[in-house]
């Protein structure tokens, strides 16, 4: 494969495949990443994205495992409908109930992980949560977050997602811990004036147009911002900087669980910093044609 950034990579019969799955997924940053990682190992393997609408999924899965295809990533709106169809589930995604990588073995076993509560442990780490939390959303990356918070005892989770259906807790917390909070109420509106950090794990920001007023004048300086979105063009996201709150995008999210996924489906050591270095290059493209 050619190590230069700007080429395309030669593809031979050799060549392994990885790849990313969902709907939409010509937004995902991970070929970048991916693909990076690769040509500084210089591993003969390439990493794609493949459009699959949630009705195919178990068709798509059983297919790219039959083909050779090496192990994907599993992105909006797989993740819990992917755990379904693994045969085992690596902890903690057997908690959680949903993975974001899929392993396919020579055995024809479909294998699951959840990076992204081991990439948000990480991110934890650097994070001060002394006070309250509120969590926006209910998939997959909700619930491992939900995990991940469990982790670092959070003393209290307000969690509200626009469908209220969704709100079922895979893990056991007592209700001095975790309170759903109705979408769109005066309640959730005082929940994150009092939280210290505010996450969103919902698909809100991806498009350009999106809001979320019930972010209005709740943010600030003594806050903490965390989404899962990493849009240059989300108002969400501009909005939170221009509040002058500490403000976490998905970039580093992606990073770290990227480099677990990594690991999960190569066996091979990350390489971090060209991964990192990957990602710095696309931003500053996007600032220059920007």
């Amino acid at each position: 494969m050619s190590s230069s950034r700007g080429m395309t990579p030669t593809i031979t019969g050799h060549t392994k495949v990885y790849g990313v799955v969902g709907d939409p997924v010509s937004h995902s940053l991970s070929p970048v990443l991916w693909n990076a990682a690769f040509r500084s190992l210089r591993i003969d393997a390439v990493y794609v994205p493949f459009h699959v609408r949630k009705e195919r999924l178990p068709e798509a899965m059983k297919g790219l495992s039959s083909v050779g295809v090496q192990g994907v990533n599993v992105t909006l709106p797989h993740k819990q409908s992917a755990s379904e169809l693994c045969d085992t589930l690596l902890p903690p995604a057997e908690i959680i109930g949903a993975v974001n990588t899929v392993r396919f073995e020579t055995s024809g076993v479909l294998a699951g992980a959840n990076t992204d509560a081991l990439g948000m442990c990480q991110l934890f780490s650097d994070v001060k949560i002394d006070g309250p939390v509120t969590l926006l959303g209910a998939g997959g990356a909700a619930k491992a977050i939900l995990w991940s918070l469990s982790q670092r005892k959070a003393t209290m989770i307000y969690w509200s997602n626009r469908t209220a259906i969704r709100l079922v807790c895979p893990m056991h917390f007592s209700d001095s811990l975790l309170q759903t909070v109705p979408w769109g109420s005066i309640p959730l509106k005082e929940a994150m004036v009092g939280s210290s950090l505010i996450i969103n794990a919902t698909s809100l920001g991806w498009r350009s147009e999106d809001t979320l007023p019930q972010l209005a004048n709740v943010l600030g300086p003594q806050k903490t911002y965390i989404d899962l979105n990493y849009n240059p063009a989300s108002r969400l996201l501009a909005a939170a900087r221009a509040s002058g709150a500490k403000v976490i995008d998905g970039i580093e999210l992606l990073i770290l669980q990227g480099a677990a996924s990594f690991n999960f489906l190569t066996h091979l050591e990350p390489p971090l910093n060209a991964m990192r270095k990957s990602m710095k290059f696309l931003l500053l493209e996007e600032r220059i044609s920007g």
